[in-house]
């Protein structure tokens, strides 16, 4: 009971925070999957984030909270040259970049203190991202044969959704250090995607993509 009440009185004396995190960003799902037959792969690596977020408290332990968020996930480029060749017979070399995540998520938070300086929070958020799909650009032999296809990057907006929990260590009087685990989802649909061939042929191609990561952080902040 002691405890909990300084940790009341702790947790009491500040307003919110503002902080910086970064840290992995690891795909999940369709997102992840590295299957050619599966349309919705997105061949995606562990990438990183990085985050600014602004969190303040209305009641005792419930709050407001705001997240300006970047996030990029490399193309796995050797898994799309290990597919063509394992299922197509298709020998090549792949150079992509990445896919490309920013926005801002809004929502609420609460927190519940675990002893004098340790509070544990958890987030539910909602807002909007820019999506960017990635450039990829294939070389190819087919027998005697050699060719190439490059598919132009295309950028689209689409409604996102953050649900996580973490830890907050208050360090010092305006200081506290944060450790976040969350999970963002969004499905943003790309337009008229122009992929150009080595024959002269040019298409161009709708398709949308899910997005699912979960994301570790790690920051610092500023304790209002």
């Amino acid at each position: 009971m002691v405890i909990l009440l300084l940790a009341s009185n702790v947790y009491s004396q500040d307003k919110g925070y503002i902080a910086v995190s970064l840290g992995p960003s690891i795909p999940t799902g369709d997102f992840a999957s590295k299957d050619m037959d599966n349309n919705s792969a997105g061949f995606a690596k562990t990438g990183a984030i990085f985050d600014i977020s602004f969190r303040y408290k209305l009641k005792n332990n419930f709050g407001v909270t705001a997240i300006l968020r970047g996030q990029a996930n490399q193309l796995d480029a050797q898994a799309i040259a290990d597919e063509m060749s394992n299922k197509f017979g298709i020998s090549g070399t792949v150079k992509t970049n990445s896919w490309g995540i920013g926005g801002l998520l809004v929502g609420g938070y609460s927190t519940i203190p675990v002893a004098k300086q340790l509070t544990f929070e958890s987030r539910l958020m909602i807002g909007f991202v820019t999506a960017s799909s990635p450039d990829i650009s294939i070389n190819f032999n087919i027998m005697s044969e050699s060719g190439w296809v490059k598919q132009n990057t295309v950028t689209s907006s689409a409604f996102a959704y953050l649900a996580g929990v973490g830890l907050k260590y208050d360090a010092g009087k305006r200081v506290c250090l944060l450790a976040n685990i969350d999970y963002l989802g969004a499905k943003p649909k790309f337009k008229d995607v122009e992929t150009a061939f080595s024959d002269g042929t040019l298409e161009k191609d709708t398709f949308t993509q899910q997005f699912g990561s979960v994301n570790v952080g790690v920051g610092i902040g500023y304790r209002l």
